[in-house]
């Protein structure tokens, strides 16, 4: 069993531009990712870019809720909650509440699936024995096999490890196809 913390995040553009995302973890390292964390800053309505081939998936980790409105849906995402849609659905984000800050998850449909459970406070014990499994640290301290795991702080597991939580975090397993 083990634990990587990445605590520090590398700023960039949003492939629209139209915000800030902070990268956690990606795969591979260099290049055109196959899978990808990310946490963004979203301080006014804006779309979000269109990302063909790529499934998303977010969590709300500040801000009430958000709505996402493209031709077809409006939908309200609340906090810590997960959503996933396809990267080629163009959305408007609306932020009725005010600036928000998110997760996001991201993974090439073609070469990974990917899941998100938000799990609360308590004592856990996650099989990371299989596939690529990440925790980000979305409300109060999460300890992951002794090491602290603050407010956006993410930690790559493998084996069977013990997760001790006083509020709340993301689980991802990214799966390959």
């Amino acid at each position: 069993m083990s634990a990587t913390i990445y605590r520090d995040h590398a700023s960039m553009p949003w492939p629209n531009g139209a915000g800030i995302t902070y990268e956690v973890v990606r795969f591979p390292a260099e290049g055109e990712f196959q899978w990808r964390i990310s946490l963004a800053d979203i301080d006014n309505d804006c779309p979000f870019s269109v990302m063909p081939g790529v499934d998303r998936g977010i969590v709300l980790m500040e801000g009430q809720h958000m709505i996402l409105v493209n031709s077809d849906e409006s939908i309200r995402v609340d906090e810590l909650v997960a959503f996933n849609y396809p990267g080629e659905v163009a959305f408007d984000c609306t932020l009725p509440a005010g600036p928000a800050k998110d997760l996001n998850i991201m993974s090439r449909r073609a070469h990974f699936n990917s899941e998100t459970v938000v799990l609360g406070p308590r004592s856990h014990k996650i099989d990371a024995t299989a596939d690529t499994h990440i925790l980000v640290g979305l409300r109060c301290e999460t300890t992951v096999e002794g090491q602290k795991l603050a407010y956006r702080d993410a930690a790559v597991i493998t084996g069977i490890v013990d997760v001790d939580s006083t509020g709340t975090f993301a689980h991802i397993c990214f799966c390959a196809v």
